[in-house]
């Protein structure tokens, strides 16, 4: 099961406002969630205000226990998160990626379990980030230029729960939205969970719904009656 939700933003989208909502999914629980976007792909006309929008969002959040006033990111799971979050962020960087921010354990925090948000751009398809789910808050971000091709790139993997298109152009986004593989797609969106929606994914995430009506379906056993009427 699992997940490795592709974020395909479009020309005509708003680079800001995409950004920062991206960014905000992206380092909700520190990453550690299902649906979270985790591959980032950006129409190389709006590269430099998504990065920049991204990263500027990115730089007001606060590590540190999550029962304190003001933190808005705690800490992951285990310290063997930490260090897999810490050898994805040193692959990509090694094959090329540009650290824009984060990609350390935070110097002031010396107890637990704590990595920065980190934001990595240029990240090339082939590193492990792109192909391994990161359960973790590092966002790694690329570009394209062609709709079949990113369409291609998002639906490589063997993953199919969540994805994610931005584009002010409804028949667009629409087109995209029906041609990824994935169980849910949020268009301009990226809260995909509430009780009435069928929630659950496809290829190796899994099959079946919970929540919404399709979610009874599992909880039912379906029965074929044939009668044939006798006349007396």
């Amino acid at each position: 099961l699992g997940g490795h939700a592709p974020v395909i933003v479009h020309h005509d989208a708003d680079p800001v406002a995409s950004a920062r909502a991206a960014a905000m999914a992206k380092f909700r629980n520190s990453g550690q969630v299902c649906i979270s976007p985790t591959r980032f792909f950006v129409h190389d006309t709006l590269k430099e205000p998504f990065e920049r929008a991204f990263v500027d969002f990115t730089r007001t959040i606060v590590v540190g226990d999550g029962l304190t006033d003001g933190v808005t990111m705690g800490p992951m799971i285990r310290a063997r998160a930490v260090e897999g979050a810490l050898e994805l962020v040193e692959d990509a960087v090694a094959r090329g990626g540009r650290l824009l921010h984060g990609g350390r354990r935070p110097a002031r925090l010396n107890k637990g379990h704590f990595i920065e948000p980190t934001v990595i751009a240029d990240v090339p398809d082939d590193a492990r980030i792109m192909t391994e789910e990161p359960f973790a808050p590092v966002a790694p971000l690329t570009t394209f230029a062609d709709e079949d091709e990113v369409i291609e790139r998002a639906n490589a993997l063997p993953f199919g729960l969540a994805s994610y298109v931005f584009s002010n152009d409804a028949e667009r986004a629409g087109r995209t939205a029906e041609r990824l593989e994935a169980g849910m797609v949020g268009i301009n969106e990226m809260l995909l969970a509430a009780a009435e929606m069928p929630f659950g994914g496809i290829k190796e995430s899994g099959y079946g719904r919970e929540g919404g009506a399709l979610g009874i379906k599992d909880y039912l056993e379906p029965k074929f009656i044939r009668h044939k009427l006798i006349r007396t």
